[in-house]
């Protein structure tokens, strides 16, 4: 799976500042929420202010590094090193959102319930058009941090039609060898089809997917099927950089990192 830790960030791009807190936790005071989960919650600002300025609260802060969480006492809030893509979410009056667009995400999304409340702020530039596919859109308060959006935005979570879209988000969660078959257009081939991995795959509200095996972006409407592995040891050497591209159809061949093309069957 892919590096959900963000090890890049430092301190400030990885944590809602105080500031934004408080004016989220007042938010909730003044609608009447009292719980609430923080998905990847970094250095757990969110539990640290509510354990010292909102006892009414409780804020369930989950996050994949240990080392970001020592020295954190907060015994009136849950502080937990977890893995969202294996742990299940707290289900809380609000869900707290500071994530790109990706499997991490979608894990997420497909835990809400619906009319679940979500709190979302802007992280790269599309987590807001991605809620808008799935949720309602509620209200917003100002934020001071200097993110993609200046301000906090609150939906409604809905639902998610039951798309090829949809269909490929879900299994971009799961760790598997399943295939999504590309159909593109060779100068030699002509038109052809060529496998890439779902896992870890984003598909944007644009209708763009991009894949991490191999690293490609193509259109939602050149994708021919899913299905499992055909070959799976390529798959998983694929993985490994050893091939680049994988060509299902009307020839079998892989293509190695520098461009050249062999039959699948070739020793």
């Amino acid at each position: 799976m892919l590096d959900q830790t963000y090890p890049e960030l430092n301190f400030e791009a990885l944590n809602t500042p105080q500031e934004d807190w408080h004016a989220l936790f007042n938010y909730m005071l003044k609608n009447g929420y009292q719980t609430l989960f923080d998905a990847g919650a970094g250095n757990a600002l969110s539990a640290q202010v509510a354990q010292k300025h909102y006892p009414a609260l409780k804020v369930y802060a989950y996050e994949l590094l240990e080392q970001r969480l020592e020295g954190i006492d907060c015994p009136d809030q849950v502080v937990k090193v977890a893995d969202l893509m294996q742990v299940p979410i707290p289900h809380c009056d609000i869900t707290f959102l500071y994530l790109p667009t990706g499997p991490l995400l979608e894990k997420i999304l497909l835990q809400l319930p619906t009319d679940a409340v979500v709190a979302a702020v802007e992280s790269h530039g599309d987590l807001f058009d991605r809620l808008d596919e799935c949720c309602s859109f509620m209200s917003e308060i100002e934020i001071t941090a200097k993110r993609h959006h200046s301000k906090m935005r609150f939906y409604r979570y809905q639902s998610q039609a039951d798309d090829l879209r949809f269909k490929i988000r879900e299994l971009s969660t799961h760790n598997s060898l399943t295939q999504i078959i590309v159909k593109d257009r060779d100068p030699l081939l002509g038109e052809y089809l060529w496998s890439a991995d779902v896992q870890d795959c984003i598909v944007e509200s644009s209708g763009i997917i991009e894949t991490y095996w191999p690293k490609r972006r193509f259109e939602l409407s050149m994708v021919d099927s899913i299905q499992e592995a055909k070959w799976p040891q390529l798959v998983k050497e694929r993985r490994q950089g050893l091939w680049r591209k994988l060509i299902v159809s009307p020839v079998t061949l892989k293509e190695t990192p520098e461009g050249k093309r062999m039959s699948i069957h070739e020793d």
